[in-house]
């Protein structure tokens, strides 16, 4: 899902949000923000990739990935990361917003990698990318 999609969808649910349950202006901020910034790892994976720091650049060459490429793993969008957010949660209040709104977009995520059908063009899982990455190129793709 493209990052405009993402951030429009992310203030709406805040929104939703702030206004039914409640929210302090800092706890629907959260969830925005984390709903969007989980997408940063998209830019490091890609940077790391092409070697380039251009955000202009990146964009267009994951924008242009298509559906047929090997599973890319992103750190922020893995189970084991999720679980972590969780478990600080517990400690941390305000980790439970930041866990609303990564759930949230990995939720959009998912459904928008089932419309295309390109479900396996994404790696869910750290202890499952590390044990099956050798059966991938050393470059990844």
């Amino acid at each position: 899902m493209l990052p405009k999609a993402h951030i429009i969808l992310g203030a709406i649910f805040s929104l939703i949000a702030f206004y039914f349950f409640h929210l302090t202006i800092i706890e629907a901020g959260l969830i925005f923000l984390s709903s969007v910034l989980i997408d940063f790892d998209h830019y490091m994976f890609g940077a790391v990739r092409n070697k380039t720091l251009n955000l202009k650049k990146l964009y267009f060459w994951h924008k242009n990935l298509g559906s047929s490429h090997k599973p890319m793993f992103h750190i922020f969008h893995s189970l084991e990361f999720l679980l972590l957010i969780l478990i600080l949660s517990f400690y941390y209040h305000f980790f439970l917003f930041i866990l609303i709104g990564m759930v949230f977009h990995s939720i959009l995520d998912l459904i928008d990698l089932i419309k295309r059908k390109a479900i396996n063009c994404r790696e869910f899982s750290l202890i499952r990318f590390l044990i099956l990455r050798k059966k991938y190129p050393k470059k990844y793709f």
